[in-house]
């Protein structure tokens, strides 16, 4: 998926969880920065995502949640010039989550998540994708009336040998 595309994809997402007004409590927008690793390769990532929570009982919640990732970026030079490959995702995942005491939450997520890698080199542009399983791990804990801040580790078993590890913190804005 081009990088429009996918701008406009998540416009149309937040754009979607921000004109709701029915039930609005439900929802939600987070955004994170982290470190991502694949194999002995890491860098930077950011990712962002909607989510409504559809089940909501005291200290249990079960949400939906659709999200952008954008993992890895690296480069290389070689004796031709400079190569890069790109990993991002959409994801469309469940997050589980408890609360042991006021204003902490511990979660968990699992995410079906379209894989794209975009490769870059000599000018020519390629690109494969696949489609993997992500679990995490996390917690959070809310600093005022709607919002939190939290950390969660991610974890995927890429297609072939490679694993996919993610370590993020986080900002939730809940409606």
């Amino acid at each position: 998926m081009k990088t429009m595309n996918k701008i406009t994809l998540i416009s149309a997402i937040a754009a979607s969880f921000l004109t709701l007004s029915a039930q609005a409590e439900n929802y939600y927008i987070e955004g994170s920065l982290g470190n991502t690793k694949v194999e002995s390769e890491s860098g930077s990532s950011f990712g962002v995502l909607g989510g409504y929570k559809f089940y909501d009982q005291g200290k249990v919640k079960v949400s939906a949640e659709l999200g952008y990732n954008k993992y890895i970026e690296l480069e290389a030079q070689t004796i031709f010039g400079k190569a890069t490959a790109k990993t991002s995702s959409i994801a469309l995942g469940s997050k589980l989550s408890y609360s042991p005491v006021q204003n902490v939450e511990v979660f968990s997520r699992i995410a079906y998540e379209n894989m794209t890698v975009e490769a870059d080199f000599l000018g020519e542009t390629s690109s494969d994708s696949s489609n993997e399983f992500t679990y995490a791990l996390g917690a959070s804990y809310d600093v005022a009336k709607n919002v939190s801040i939290g950390t969660q580790y991610k974890y995927s078993p890429l297609d072939g040998s490679a694993d996919l590890t993610n370590v993020t913190i986080s900002g939730n804005y809940s409606f």
